[in-house]
């Protein structure tokens, strides 16, 4: 439990110095000692839901940001209903061109917890400056990964403006690959305006070069086949 705690503790903190807030000042706006926060950061003590639900209002995070799973041996029936290109993750990299700024976009996904069946609870992170700190982002999503026989969807609200919700789509993620790339479609703020266009889903961090922003960009192949449907697809 101790590990638990600590690892719940070192996400407040995150979050708080992230806040710019000091202790005593986050103590304050709990109503709790300065003492008790430091006690909660550093793990020494555990903290009750409603104690929690609290700091995440407070530090204008998702609880689900300050919660932490500890690792868990995966049954094989489990894995089984899991398609094979998301078996056994629990982090995922999602990288599109944004021809606004000419620059590649990175994201980071967490899966948080199975909400029931093939429906898991995630976190994405968008436009993120590291990946060491990565929950320090331009956006934050909570959703949904959903998976079904012929494809994986991920849908996602943006915390801090609920009108802006995205989808993510992945064709056969029953088949394994390093990477897939998926179509995504939501609602841009510059400017506000629909949107769709391609991403790469990836399980691992993807060089950032030359290589990769042809391939995330629009090419005429796309556009061919977009004249052809009248729609733009990516498979």
């Amino acid at each position: 439990m101790a590990s638990v705690a600590s690892e719940i503790g070192a996400k407040i903190k995150y979050f708080r110095k992230n806040k710019n807030f000091s202790l005593q000042e986050m103590a304050d706006l709990l109503c709790k000692s300065k003492s008790t926060v430091s006690k909660y950061e550093n793990g020494q003590i555990s903290i009750d839901i409603e104690t929690l639900y609290d700091i995440a209002k407070v530090l204008g995070v998702h609880v689900e940001q300050l919660l932490y799973s500890e690792p868990m041996e995966t049954t094989a029936k489990v894995l089984h209903m899991v398609p094979a290109f998301f078996r056994a993750l629990s982090q995922f990299y999602i990288y599109f061109y944004d021809g606004r700024i000419h620059e590649i976009s990175r994201c980071v996904v967490d899966i948080l917890s199975q909400a029931g069946g093939n429906h898991y609870k995630v976190m994405m992170y968008m436009n993120i400056e590291s990946y060491e700190h990565y929950q320090n982002c331009e956006n934050t999503y909570f959703g949904f990964l959903h998976h079904y026989d012929a494809l994986s969807k991920l849908t996602l609200t943006n915390r801090d403006n609920p009108m802006e919700q995205v989808t993510i789509t992945v064709l056969a993620s029953f088949l394994d690959a390093p990477s897939k790339m998926g179509l995504f479609t939501g609602i841009s703020s510059r400017p506000m305006m629909p949107v769709a266009t391609k991403v790469m889903v990836s399980k691992k961090k993807q060089k950032e070069d030359a290589a990769l922003v042809e391939h995330l960009k629009i090419s005429k192949e796309d556009i061919k086949t977009m004249k052809l449907y009248n729609m733009f697809t990516v498979t």
